[in-house]
């Protein structure tokens, strides 16, 4: 980048999240800004309902967020209406303001069509892979059989990889898939993890009411989605309940989703109902005291073709804040966590309600895992060893 002249110009694209809720792209942003670039940011309202404002110094343009419907036609109409509303004011930025590089974050991977379009303009493609769109389309599903939505979802992935002048993975896995699946020149290929910000690398103290005599925390923090799994953590807590006898703890569900309403349906009709206390949605500079609260952190998303490619901020959280984790054994969750956490295997609840008792009962355990959690974070996963790897890309690249 030419630091004496004007600063480079960045577009982001983002369909599936608004901004600034979107941590992932919240710290990009951030990054990208600190190191001297200019950014504007497109997505659709969330907290806030301002159509234009200015957030930490990007330029932010939203536009009204759609409903969520099930099937063929649900993906039609909101990917139909979300493009073209980004369509539509990318056109509006490129005639205001100006770009030099069009940066698209996904789901959808359709979205790179548009960045396509500047790349006829001398403008750059940079693709950053959050999600594998067929994989999460099968897990939302249910069914891990290929349809015709599912050879769509692929076809625009390896489009969108094949055309980008740099492409962004979360880990190794999901490179994997864009150089292999997706025939991407491998050179042009670069890992840029999840990693926890210094809001949790620093002591935080705990939500007072959540500390009760005699009663541990169960603890999770995240996205409560169909593919989450949250509802093998309800599961999990019927297990322990009413199978293992055990009811000296509170578990703490801090997240708010399109399934969150259906988990706290289940966990009135298991009776664990008085076990588990639902925050919701709460402000994002909450989310460390309410991780620290915690004696046992669970990453309850079930092993499946989705999940064994994603790397997990949440479980990045907890190993900052020095929390055990319990999880189903999935490629990433081990790559990320190795000794930190405990697994269960073959997605088997019983097992997990096992891995949860064997924290519960060992103080020691608890507090031996969570120092090695800390020191893996400390060792390259924070976000300030993942920015350096951004900032880099985009010097090269302008």
């Amino acid at each position: 980048m030419n630091h004496a002249g004007k600063p480079k110009r960045i577009l982001m694209l983002l369909e599936n999240n608004s901004f600034p809720e979107d941590r992932r792209v919240l710290l990009e942003v951030e990054t990208l800004l600190d190191a001297g670039f200019d950014v504007t940011v497109i997505s659709p309202t969330g907290a806030s309902r301002k159509w234009a404002e200015t957030v930490g110094g990007a330029h932010v343009y939203r536009y009204p967020a759609t409903w969520e419907l099930d099937g063929l036609w649900g993906y039609v109409w909101e990917y139909t209406y979300s493009l073209t509303m980004l369509l539509l004011i990318s056109v509006f930025v490129f005639f205001r303001r100006g770009f030099d590089a069009v940066h698209v974050h996904t789901p959808p991977d359709m979205t790179a069509v548009i960045a396509i379009g500047y790349q006829l303009l001398g403008k750059k493609f940079v693709f950053d892979h959050h999600d594998l769109s067929p994989e999460l389309y099968l897990a939302r599903r249910g069914d891990n059989k290929p349809n015709a939505i599912y050879r769509v979802l692929c076809f625009f992935e390896r489009l969108a990889c094949q055309r980008a002048d740099r492409l962004i993975a979360t880990n190794e896995t999901q490179r994997g898939i864009q150089t292999g699946r997706c025939g991407a020149d491998p050179d042009r290929c670069f890992v840029v993890r999840n990693g926890p910000d210094e809001s949790f690398l620093n002591e935080v103290s705990p939500q007072p009411e959540l500390r009760r005599e005699g009663r541990l925390v169960l603890g999770y923090v995240g996205a409560i989605g169909i593919q989450d799994g949250v509802d093998c953590m309800v599961h999990a807590i019927h297990e322990l309940k009413n199978n293992r006898g055990r009811d000296d703890f509170i578990a703490v569900i801090v997240g708010g989703g399109p399934a969150l309403q259906s988990l706290k349906t289940l966990a009135d009709e298991l009776g664990v109902k008085d076990l588990i206390q639902f925050t919701g949605m709460i402000p994002f500079q909450n989310v460390p005291s309410y991780v620290a609260s915690f004696d046992i952190c669970f990453t309850p998303d079930p092993s499946n073709a989705y999940n064994d490619s994603c790397t997990t901020i949440k479980m990045m959280e907890y190993m900052a804040l020095r929390k055990p984790t319990v999880c189903f054994r999935t490629r990433e969750n081990e790559l990320t966590a190795g000794d930190a956490a405990l697994y269960a295997d073959d997605n088997d609840i019983a097992a997990f309600a096992d891995r949860v008792i064997e924290l519960m009962d060992d103080e020691t355990l608890r507090e031996s895992m969570g120092e090695i959690a800390r020191q893996r974070i400390d060792d390259g996963l924070t976000w300030r060893h993942q920015a350096a790897r951004l900032v880099t890309l985009y010097r090269e690249l302008l």
